[in-house]
């Protein structure tokens, strides 16, 4: 008989203390999985959706409100920006394209973002038909707002006061021109409409200013020279979307840290019910080692056995725990993905993972360790002499 059918054998002989054992591993390790999958794709996903946006400027406020509402379409504005700082920015020497944005509209769910060509011309995505021309009601929908809202070429639609779906409808009608190709940033989720439609809303018309308006600079140097200017202004202020996140990540690093002792905690609780579990057998097994040992198995061997069901009972536990991590990461980036537009890819591993295999496995041998060497260490008379 092979040391691996030795091994299955002791451990299918205990079903409910190896099932509970590998069920908290599998548990602990889950954790792990999915608050280092979620954490590093949040991550990511923040950072390449950010990419191209050297600032955003609005009214004063908070400047992650204003990255959260101009960026990634996510809270409310915070109050509009007066028409001459966007005229001075589309004329500054240091900014290669200034990008009116005004927000406030919405349908069905998709947030409506009122703008220029000049967007497209920036960033230039791919597009299923063609971008809006300018004065006309036209709009052209994110690839995730049109499978949201049912809406595609040639479609017409009236927007909804408010980012709330349930808000008053607009007499205005706009008919779909183009529709983005993914692009895996927030703007997937979005509807761009013309900004002097948008401003030709009756709700809209005594609005002065803008919402927002994405720079982009010549080069970082300038950037970070605008960013310090427009703050000494009383009446906007400038943001560095990359620099507002990485600072709203770090206030709650906290978190995942938290998690993932939480999860350490857990697997190491299931390494030591291995050893208690192993090392109480010992004694059940006194006479089937001595009867190995009888038969000519090596002292070796016997270590080899029980040192290969600890790990193996770690292994059952990290496939489950890496299965059942990808799955709740699928289910939490779902989640993420429809509330902030950021693509989660939850079946990749990564090489956090890698790392979080060898260290439960080598865990799980360690627990193995000393029992394994009572096995070793077994006297042949002693096993096969009947108990009292």
């Amino acid at each position: 008989m092979s040391l691996w059918k030795i091994v299955l054998k002791n451990i299918a002989q205990r079903k409910l203390s190896s099932t509970l054992t590998a069920a908290s591993i599998a548990l602990g390790v889950a954790v792990v999985v999915a608050v280092l999958a979620i954490r590093a794709g949040a991550r990511s996903g923040f950072d390449q959706s950010t990419f191209g946006y050297d600032l955003v400027v609005g009214g004063k406020g908070s400047a992650l409100q204003l990255v959260l509402n101009t960026v990634y379409h996510m809270d409310r504005s915070q109050g509009n920006l007066p028409l001459e700082r966007y005229r001075e920015l589309a004329a500054h020497k240091a900014v290669s394209a200034a990008i009116p944005v005004a927000v406030g509209d919405s349908y069905r769910g998709a947030r409506i973002v009122g703008t220029t060509d000049a967007f497209f011309s920036a960033f230039q995505p791919g597009i299923q038909g063609r971008a809006f021309h300018e004065g006309a009601f036209e709009a052209v929908l994110g690839s995730a707002a049109a499978a949201q809202t049912g809406l595609k070429l040639g479609d017409a639609f009236q927007a909804s006061h408010g980012v709330e779906a349930a808000g008053e409808v607009h007499d205005e009608r706009w008919t779909v021109v183009g529709v983005m190709r993914p692009t895996h940033t927030p703007n997937d989720r979005a509807i761009f409409i013309t900004l002097d439609s948008f401003r030709h809303i009756k709700d809209h018309r005594e609005t002065s200013g803008l919402s927002a308006v994405i720079v982009k600079t010549r080069s970082p140097g300038s950037a970070l020279q605008l960013e310090y200017d427009l703050n000494q202004r009383p009446d906007c202020m400038a943001a560095n979307p990359a620099a507002v996140m990485a600072e709203f990540f770090s206030k709650f690093d906290w978190i995942p840290l938290l998690f993932l002792a939480v999860a350490s905690l857990v697997v190491v609780m299931a390494a030591v019910s291995i050893f208690v579990a192993i090392y109480n057998s010992m004694s059940e097994r006194r006479r089937p080692i001595a009867i190995m040992r009888a038969l000519g198995a090596r002292r070796a061997t016997v270590l080899s056995i029980v040192l290969m069901e600890a790990t193996t009972l770690c292994a059952f536990g990290v496939l489950g725990g890496l299965l059942l991590g990808h799955v709740l990461t699928a289910v939490a980036g779902s989640f993420l993905t429809a509330r902030s537009g950021i693509p989660f890819s939850p079946f990749a591993v990564r090489p956090e993972e890698l790392a979080v295999v060898a260290g439960v496995l080598v865990l799980g041998a360690l627990a193995g360790v000393l029992p394994a060497f009572k096995a070793y260490r077994s006297d042949i008379a002693d096993g096969l002499s009947p108990s009292s």
